[in-house]
């Protein structure tokens, strides 16, 4: 895979071949996280094309010591599909024309991919993140921001199902352990 910081970099300097280079070399993971979240192959068509034009205009925020490369390609991805999918919700409940009750069907508070998006920007996760081991923060960041199920986990890393899923649950209770210490 092509270094994606120096293809993001030359990007944000307004590198079409960069950008082209960038987009060939992660539109297969950016069409699997679209589909899985939109489930409608013309949404996620729309999605995806949304998603790199975002990704063209805001290559300048990227930062290289805020993570890696392909967590924030994603994570645009992800976002851009998400927004999609609040536009729906919002669009069945004014269909509904404005009853009482779809208004408690929209659920105005933040999705879990933004509270994790936030907290991940704190720095006493970020320590407790970095304190695992190389492999432990590898599984969940595919798992957890990239959105790969356990299973392409396994078939990815050539490690058994049973071997990624221990993993992942030890490094889940690694950070609640370690985020508990830092509360008390």
């Amino acid at each position: 895979m092509p270094d994606l910081d120096k293809l993001l970099a030359f990007t944000a300097l307004g590198d079409r071949e960069a950008f082209a280079r960038l987009y060939e070399a992660t539109r297969r993971r950016a069409w699997g996280i679209c589909l899985r979240l939109l489930r409608d192959p013309a949404q996620a068509e729309d999605a995806m094309q949304d998603a790199y034009v975002k990704i063209w205009h805001q290559a300048t925020s990227y930062r290289p010591a805020s993570g890696a490369a392909e967590a924030w390609l994603a994570a645009v991805v992800r976002n851009t599909c998400l927004d999609r999918l609040r536009a729906r919700r919002r669009e069945a409940a004014d269909s509904l024309d404005a009853l009482p009750e779809a208004a408690q069907l929209a659920d105005p508070s933040p999705g879990p991919e933004h509270r994790l998006q936030a907290s991940l920007s704190q720095g006493r996760v970020r320590e407790c993140f970095d304190a695992l081991k190389p492999q432990q923060r590898e599984l969940l960041t595919d798992s957890y921001v990239l959105g790969l199920s356990h299973s392409e986990l396994s078939l990815r890393r050539g490690l058994a199902l049973g071997t990624v899923k221990t993993i992942i649950r030890r490094s889940v209770l690694a950070l609640r352990e370690c985020l508990g210490q830092a509360a008390s």
